[in-house]
């Protein structure tokens, strides 16, 4: 490879990766697709290989092109924060989007004060909140495409932070007037009755039952669905019982007949931790926004 390459062509290179279509590869560059592709020839001749294959509208990366895209990244990254002259952000008049990756649960939880303090002081900020596969969490954060993402612990490489913003608790979930509950939940109530799990998986353990096993119990699992809405509201016409993160349950059954009951055994706590990206640590906006869900978190008073 010419080691005098135009490192503008790396962010051609970067472009064509992240869009998959030179078309939008050239919007998001604002340049005219001749030039992308003119740039892209240019990369080809340097690196001995094609880069990218078209299969109908998409431009498929070739394995070289895998291998070496994270490098590419992280150096763009590098020399974009080299360059940038240090500044505040100003969240009361700076126009900014955030995308963040979110569970269902997490949505529920985390979002209405983060969007009650925006609108009051952030008034050009706006949010993307998505359900993304935990797989592709590092390289979403990596590319760019990706600003926070908020989840239980996870194994991450060295280039992706974290920080604990809360530990949340198991508790039992019952219809009111429950005939086996009148004097309260213990430990042999809990395992003798039937249980609804939820989960997006299809098949093994949930996360109390992983627990549970560790001490030597199970409890039998009649209904495996995707939502705790879902959940609560067979619970509320049945006998079963559904065990699920106390500050959830708290939003859920307010207009639900159940009742919410602590778990009748120890288990460990649920740490939720917020993800973002080493190359964003010291951008003003990034960090604006990180310090402000943290705060979230930690049950900070925003307003």
């Amino acid at each position: 490879m010419n080691s005098r390459v135009d490192l503008n062509l790396f962010k051609v290179f970067n472009a064509i990766y992240s869009e998959g279509n030179l078309t939008r590869a050239s919007e998001v560059l604002h340049l005219t697709q001749p030039a992308v592709s003119h740039s892209l020839a240019k990369l080809r001749d340097a690196f001995e290989d094609p880069l990218f294959q078209r299969k109908g509208v998409l431009m498929e990366p070739t394995p070289f092109a895998r291998s070496i895209i994270n490098d590419v990244r992280q150096s763009l990254a590098i020399l974009q924060s080299t360059f940038k002259q240090p500044e505040q952000f100003d969240a009361s008049k700076e126009v900014r989007k955030f995308t963040l990756c979110l569970r269902d649960i997490l949505e529920s939880t985390s979002l209405p004060p983060l969007m009650r303090f925006i609108e009051k002081h952030a008034p050009e900020v706006s949010i993307i909140s998505q359900r993304l596969p935990r797989k592709e969490l590092e390289s979403l954060l990596s590319s760019g495409k990706l600003d926070f993402a908020i989840d239980v612990l996870l194994p991450v490489g060295p280039e992706i932070q974290h920080e604990l913003m809360n530990r949340d608790r198991l508790v039992v979930v019952a219809r009111k007037g429950h005939p086996f509950l009148h004097a309260g939940l213990d430990i042999y109530t809990y395992l003798s009755l039937k249980h609804v799990l939820v989960s997006s998986r299809v098949e093994g353990p949930g996360i109390e039952d992983f627990e549970l096993s560790r001490l030597g119990m199970k409890r039998e699992i009649v209904l495996r669905c995707q939502h705790y809405f879902a959940a609560c509201r067979v619970v509320a016409e049945t006998d079963y019982l559904l065990t699920m993160p106390a500050a959830y349950a708290q939003i859920i059954n307010k207009n639900m007949h159940n009742d919410i009951h602590e778990l009748p055994v120890e288990l460990p706590g649920i740490d939720v931790h917020l993800y973002w990206h080493k190359q964003v640590e010291n951008d003003p906006a990034n960090k604006w926004l990180r310090n402000k869900m943290l705060a979230i978190g930690g049950e900070e008073t925003l307003l």
